[in-house]
């Protein structure tokens, strides 16, 4: 069976997705701020230089302790601002992908109305010539019989008053079976009358079933096209935003890592620290 081409309407949605495809992973941006222009990330980079420029003053164990519990404390705030910069970025590219993935879905239901608008059009239109070309057959079948019976019973009339003046006996005989045949006929046209009139009916019925069944079969091929590509839009967008997402959490491994070493530095200050 070959394949039913897809819908011309539907075809400038169809293009669209296709570029829309071929778009790089990172085509989401997001508005987050960055982690180093945080308060809790500077606080913490300028308290572990702090603790760089006393690594050879004297200091008591309890002093050490809190420069320890403060660089600690410090250093989580930094890493919660980092997992909460995460998640605030990865909401943020999750919301632009269902938003462009809403608006390019509505196109393709635009698209979809327009075509089944279409559709309907001109399957009324087609009933409505297929209607029209009925009755000017039916008419025709009409006019036709209506014609040749109206002749026929001329010729009957003829044929009585022919009759009428006859001698009796075998003239008058042969103008009655004349007659006779002249009925038939009558009868004979309006029997064929009667069949093709069923004839058109039956012929018109099955037009028009044609006609209804092609008309729901590409109004099921319009549907089926927009629901294929709103599923590639779908899942196109939700691609994109868990690449981003992995991209951010990269990011943010790659902070916290960061952070880790900041720590161990001001923890290798702090111990390098001569005791009081």
């Amino acid at each position: 069976m070959a394949k039913r081409r897809c819908p011309r309407v539907l075809v400038c949605g169809l293009a669209v997705l296709a570029l829309l495809l071929a778009a790089p992973a990172a085509a989401l941006a997001v508005k987050a701020p960055g982690l180093a222009s945080s308060a809790q990330y500077k606080a913490f980079i300028e308290y572990v230089k702090k603790l760089d420029g006393l690594a050879t003053r004297p200091t008591s164990t309890e002093q050490k302790n809190t420069y320890e519990a403060k660089v600690t404390a410090k250093k989580t705030a930094a890493a919660h601002k980092a997992n909460a910069l995460f998640k605030r970025a990865s909401e943020e590219a999750q919301a632009e992908a269902n938003e462009t993935a809403k608006e390019q879905v509505e196109g393709v239901r635009s698209k979809e109305d327009q075509a089944l608008e279409a559709l309907h059009i001109e399957t009324t239109q087609k009933l409505d010539r297929t209607e029209a070309s009925f009755h000017i057959k039916f008419e025709r079948i009409a006019n036709g019989h209506k014609n040749r019976e109206k002749a026929l019973k001329t010729h009957i009339a003829e044929l009585r008053a022919k009759k009428a003046a006859a001698a009796p006996g075998t003239p008058k005989t042969g103008i009655q079976e004349q007659i006779e045949k002249v009925s038939g006929e009558i009868s004979a046209n309006r029997a064929d009358e009667k069949e093709k009139r069923k004839a058109l009916k039956g012929a018109v019925t099955r037009q028009r079933k044609q006609i209804k069944s092609v008309a729901e079969a590409k109004e099921t091929e319009i549907g089926e096209a927009a629901e294929e590509t709103v599923k590639k839009i779908d899942n196109h967008w939700n691609n994109q935003y868990l690449a981003k997402k992995e991209a951010l959490n990269k990011t943010r491994e790659s902070r916290l890592g960061y952070l880790e070493q900041k720590l161990e530095q001001g923890r290798a200050d702090i111990a390098a620290m001569p005791v009081a």
